[in-house]
C-alpha cells in the first residue's frame, strides 16, 4: 500500500508542476486532477476503502487512457501507463489478502 501512496503523491506533483507552465482551461484541469490524486493518496494514507475502491476505477481508467495514447504515438504516456500498473497492482493486492486467524491463548 506505501507504494501506491508514494506514486500518486508523485504524480499529483507532476501535475501541479505541469500546471505552472499551462494556460487556460488546462491548467484548472492539471489542478483538479493533482489535488484529487493529491486526496486520494491522502484516503489510502487513512485506511478508508471508499478511497481505495474510488482510486482502483479512476486509475483504471487513467491506465486504459494512457495505453490509447501511448498507441497513438505519444511515447511520454509510458512513464503515466507504468506508474498507473504499479498503483493498480499495489491497491489490487490489498484485497486479496486475507486475514489470518489469530491464535489466543
Amino acid at each position: 500500500m506505501k507504494v501506491a501512496v508514494y506514486l500518486l503523491f508523485l504524480q499529483s506533483f507532476f501535475l501541479l508542476y505541469y500546471s505552472a507552465s499551462a494556460f487556460g482551461s488546462e491548467r484548472y484541469m492539471l489542478l483538479i486532477f493533482g489535488l484529487l490524486n493529491f486526496l486520494l493518496a491522502w484516503g489510502i494514507v487513512k485506511d478508508e476503502r471508499r478511497a481505495i475502491k474510488i482510486t482502483i476505477a479512476y486509475k483504471g481508467v487513467d491506465f486504459f487512457f494512457a495505453l490509447l495514447m501511448l498507441m497513438g504515438g505519444a511515447i511520454f504516456q509510458s512513464l503515466n501507463a507504468a506508474i498507473d500498473l504499479a498503483i493498480l497492482h499495489d491497491l489490487i493486492g490489498l484485497f486479496g489478502k486475507k486475514e489470518e486467524p489469530t491464535e489466543e491463548s
